[in-house]
């Protein structure tokens, strides 16, 4: 199974839903889908670089995926240009090569919170399955 997500219909916040053949190819595409819902970035080059580790639940690493990308974005002003997400040993390690937000073209309200209703994260024999609802 080759990973993607895609947009889900919402009355008024951002759904996705996001897969993979891996659980870590899951939640890059998951933290792929949260950028591209507000965020084109063209650039080439980033300009910093970011490491997080997190230990948790299936459930807890998505949220924590997707918390970083938020944090990042309101703390520093920095929108991922690159994401990888490798295994450890209990849990995961998020790297984000981030771009100033000033050089991407902001496409979509900025996100505000991952609402934890309806947040999902699940294997069966076809790979891993996730989805969010993003607050904007």
């Amino acid at each position: 199974m080759s990973g993607g997500f895609r947009f889900l219909p919402h009355t008024a916040d951002i759904r996705f839903e996001a897969w993979g053949s891996t659980r870590e190819q899951c939640l890059t595409e998951a933290a792929r889908a949260l950028v591209a819902a507000f965020a084109e970035v063209a650039v080439e080059e980033a300009e910093s670089t970011r490491t997080a580790e997190f230990d948790g639940t299936d459930e807890q690493l998505l949220l924590a995926v997707l918390d970083e990308i938020i944090y990042l974005l309101d703390a520093e002003g920095t929108v991922p240009l690159g994401i990888r997400v490798r295994p450890r040993a209990t849990g995961i390690a998020l790297e984000l090569a981030n771009v100033a937000v000033a050089r991407a073209e902001i496409i979509g309200a900025a996100p505000k919170a991952v609402s934890l209703n309806e947040l999902q994260i699940e294997h069966d024999p076809r790979g891993w399955h996730c989805a969010a609802t993003i607050d904007v």
